[in-house]
């Protein structure tokens, strides 16, 4: 699957571990590499999503304060 840039990074990590844990499910030679995978990429997409609501968060609250502290007008 190629990267499209309308979708977030942690939604693309999270359909490619929905992706191992299907694909595990039909490969049972491969199923506890694809299990482990899938578990890695659900929880890379976890920790980003974390990090840019965190990142989207403090720019919002950065950017509605004033000079000295309070409320911008």
């Amino acid at each position: 699957m190629v990267f499209m840039p309308n979708r977030s990074a942690p939604d693309y990590l999270f359909e490619e571990a929905e992706r191992c844990f299907r694909r595990s499910r039909t490969n049972l030679k491969m199923r506890f590499e694809l299990e482990a995978r899938g578990n890695i990429l659900m929880v890379r997409a976890v920790e980003l999503d974390i990090k840019l609501r965190k990142s989207a968060n403090d720019n919002y609250t950065v950017s509605t304060r004033g000079d000295d502290g309070g409320p911008a007008i």
